[in-house]
């Protein structure tokens, strides 16, 4: 009898083993069929324009801004390229938490090698609660792991012949991954910046894929910047006090751009196109300069304007020099027009990212967050109306 029940029991370790195998292999399969393999917004390549690294020559960027929808708001590559002939680029999605930043940047050193990442902080704090974040976190993980789990959606376009592609990602943004508008909608609320001695420490959450990101960019020779950029409510001095201690720490640089004084200062009632969450292009110009300014007297970088091989980027400049001469008005009913196609693909990964925070919410003051999560998610996916295929 005891023969028989431990036949029994090998028996079920193997149904086990056999289901588990079989299991793993469906899901192996799966997201392999169903991985995008085109880099272009009809393609269904998570944020295509955050990722249009892909299309650029290999290892042609020397500097690269990565962060969450604060940060592809307020950086302009083109400014960069006009003033200091640096090839930049900004890799950045809406509601991104650290976890996705360490994702995204695995995938950019398969093609490219900048000299400096400056990472904004703000989404370091992604997420109101401490729950939230490691949830958020552990989902960027299981995407990166089982990417049938975030392209899940696709089966509906499902076609067998594409399944088994080589990937073809050539796509470009020739916003170098800014999203562009020119809305005024300015905040109306408190000063956020009220100088105080309270800290507010950097989440250990984020401190474990910090370390990660740090490490990462360390084995390939990048030098690491940390940049707060500007906002009106998702930051405050508290934070600013918390990040300057923790940098320090880290042997860092750490350049908070609500404190920039003189005329590079954000004006609050012009310089955001949302109310104070995240900056229009006047806003963006400001802190390139600065950002600028700051890079130009602490690296060294080749200034790249007479080289033939980028001649492409004096073709984009032009085009976002054009954008900032057209009236609001018929901008935007031009980037309305392009968005139409983009909607379609309007970032179903990182809706979820906000979803599971809603899921996770105790509170009222937890759901604004959220709105606001989702906001930036819906930002995310209209960045690539202000892109053009080259």
């Amino acid at each position: 009898m005891v023969r028989d029940m431990k036949k029994e029991r090998v028996k079920n370790i193997i149904k086990v083993i056999v289901f588990m195998l079989i299991f793993c292999g469906f899901m192996a399969l799966g997201s392999v069929m169903l991985y995008p393999k085109t880099s272009d917004p009809e393609g269904g390549l998570s944020n295509p324009n955050a990722r249009g690294f892909y299309g650029e020559p290999k290892n042609s960027i020397d500097l690269v801004v990565m962060g969450n929808s604060n940060a592809y708001s307020a950086y302009s590559p083109m400014l960069m390229w006009k003033k200091y002939g640096i090839p930049s680029y900004v890799v950045a999605e809406g509601a991104q938490n650290i976890a996705e930043t360490v994702n995204i940047l695995e995938e950019l050193l398969t093609c490219q090698k900048p000299k400096l990442i400056i990472l904004d902080v703000d989404l370091l704090w992604q997420g109101k609660t401490q729950v939230s974040r490691v949830e958020g976190n552990v989902k960027s993980l299981i995407y990166k792991y089982i990417p049938i789990m975030k392209y899940h959606d696709r089966w509906k376009g499902f076609v067998l012949g594409d399944s088994f592609k080589a990937k073809n990602y050539t796509y470009r943004s020739s916003s170098r991954g800014q999203y562009l508008s020119k809305t005024v909608v300015p905040y109306t609320g408190e000063d956020m910046m009220v100088k105080t001695a309270d800290v507010e420490s950097v989440p250990k959450s984020s401190r474990f894929f910090l370390k990660m990101f740090l490490d990462l960019c360390e084995e390939n020779d990048i030098d690491v910047m940390f940049v707060e950029m500007p906002t009106a409510n998702s930051w405050n001095y508290k934070k600013h006090n918390g990040m300057t201690k923790y940098a320090k720490e880290l042997g860092i640089p750490f350049v908070d751009l609500n404190t920039t004084e003189g005329k590079n200062a954000i004006n609050w009632k012009k310089d955001t196109r949302d109310g104070g969450r995240h900056l229009n292009c006047y806003g963006a110009k400001k802190v390139t300069r600065e950002i600028g300014k700051y890079i130009s007297e602490n690296y060294t970088f080749t200034n790249k304007k007479k080289d033939p091989e980028y001649k492409g980027w004096n073709k984009s400049y032009k085009e976002y020099k054009q954008f900032m001469k057209t009236d609001k008005k018929s901008s935007d009913k031009k980037h309305k027009k392009s968005k139409k196609a983009d909607s379609k693909q309007s970032d179903t990964s990182d809706a979820k990212k906000q979803k599971t925070e809603k899921t996770t919410t105790e509170n009222k003051s937890e759901t604004t967050t959220e709105s606001t999560a989702t906001e930036e998610v819906t930002e995310s996916a209209s960045t690539e109306a202000t892109t053009t295929q080259q």
